[in-house]
């Protein structure tokens, strides 16, 4: 659980010449405004940052030029201008205008899972701690929006389950393990009622499986025994 860690980019912070193998005093507080959450200033909720272990990723959206989807959606979604300057983006306001336009089409809020509970839906959501691109706080805080809604963990955990991904980026690779099955942990769960209490992941090095690791029903987490391989998942027990 990366919310554990308390890394301050602060420690590396150049003590003689700026070189590559420090940061500057600005690398030193853009990296602290990665990690930091911010404020959706109209309905006051908070839009959870970056967590340690995503570093590797932020190349995708922290050089100079801005990150392509997202400007094409405020481009031809937001704003409806092609010529829109990304340069202009003010975020006390536009921010509230993109989730208005929005309208919980992609940025699905909603936290009342009554009907599709009492119809005995099932779901299974997870997310790569070390997405570098979609921050996995926003999961735990949906998560934690349901079950808040839905009156605790007793009346949901027999319809929703979150798996947090130690080590997996956006959607998929990463470090950590990051190939593993929902979709029949999904159908068990929902053809023959067997809930799952664990997911298996893989790693492979060179076309073979090097690392297999549980992923754990939110907040567990994988516990190692104290024997055996650590990167064998039978040696882990989710608690």
């Amino acid at each position: 659980d990366p919310t554990r860690c308390k890394f301050d980019p602060g420690v590396l912070v150049c003590k003689g010449a700026d070189d590559a193998s420090c940061l500057n005093s600005s690398q030193v507080e853009a990296a602290r405004q990665v990690y930091s959450a911010a404020t959706n200033p109209r309905p006051k909720r908070e839009i959870p940052g970056l967590q340690p272990g995503s570093e590797s990723g932020w190349s995708t959206w922290g050089g100079p030029q801005p990150f392509a989807t997202s400007v094409d959606h405020f481009k031809y979604v937001v704003f409806k201008d092609p010529n829109w300057d990304p340069r202009s983006f003010k975020f006390e306001s536009d921010i509230v205008l993109a989730e208005q336009t929005d309208n919980n089409t992609i940025n699905a809020l909603e936290p009342n899972l009554k009907a599709f509970f009492d119809r005995g839906g099932k779901l299974i959501q997870y997310h790569g701690w070390s997405d570098p691109q979609i921050s996995p706080g926003s999961s735990v805080q949906y998560y934690k929006s349901v079950l808040d809604t839905m009156g605790g963990a007793s009346r949901i955990q027999n319809s929703y389950r979150l798996f947090m991904a130690p080590g997996m980026a956006h959607c998929g690779g990463g470090d950590g393990p990051n190939t593993f099955d929902m979709v029949s942990a999904l159908e068990q769960w929902v053809e023959k009622g067997q809930a799952p209490g664990q997911i298996v992941a893989s790693r492979s090095t060179d076309g073979k499986v090097s690392r297999t690791r549980p992923l754990c029903p939110y907040p567990q987490v994988a516990t190692y025994k104290g024997n055996g391989s650590t990167d064998d998942a039978a040696n882990f027990v989710c608690k």
